[in-house]
């Protein structure tokens, strides 16, 4: 008798997982059923929200995932508002998106530009011309390099100045 009442318990609790597994595989919980079948890697990006009708609908988290794909860089650039209705938005931070636009544009021209006079020097007849575009291609992100740190510190001794001079 012992022997049929745990057949039965074991018959109860697989029917029981069996019925959690067809839930599962029926989606009537989306964000468990794709939390089992991706190991919890979606539930990061996504939140259940329950309307009135007791229905599962799933909102995604779209700071989450701009975050996730670019490994946190966006942080600085984007921001996240909740409108009036509860909702997550996302914005951007025009202050340092302008400022970063700019320098790359920078670095993006000043490259295109001895890109070009490095290529037309390699394909001038006179050798030294020659020379002159090899000493570019090779010599030029040191000299930038060197420059660069130049102007940082240019900058770190005018900004100290002026706090000198406010205090």
């Amino acid at each position: 008798m012992k022997n049929l009442e745990d057949l039965r318990k074991r018959k109860e609790t697989l029917r029981k997982e069996i019925a959690e597994l067809e839930d599962i595989a029926a989606f009537k919980n989306p964000k468990e059923s794709l939390s089992a079948i991706t190991h919890g890697f979606t539930d990061q990006f996504l939140v259940d929200k329950t309307d009135e009708n007791g229905e599962h609908r799933l909102k995604l988290k779209p700071a989450e995932i701009l975050s996730f794909a670019t490994g946190g860089a966006s942080e600085n650039y984007i921001k996240t508002k909740i409108n009036q209705y509860g909702e997550e938005k996302i914005g951007i931070n025009t202050q340092n998106v302008v400022g970063s636009i700019a320098e790359n544009a920078i670095k993006i021209g000043l490259a295109a530009v001895v890109t070009n006079f490095a290529k037309k020097s390699l394909y001038h007849s006179s050798w030294k011309k020659k020379i002159i575009g090899i000493a570019l291609i090779y010599l030029a992100p040191f000299i930038l390099k060197f420059l660069r740190e130049k102007l940082e510190e240019y900058e770190e001794r005018e900004v100290l100045k002026s706090l000198e001079e406010i205090l």
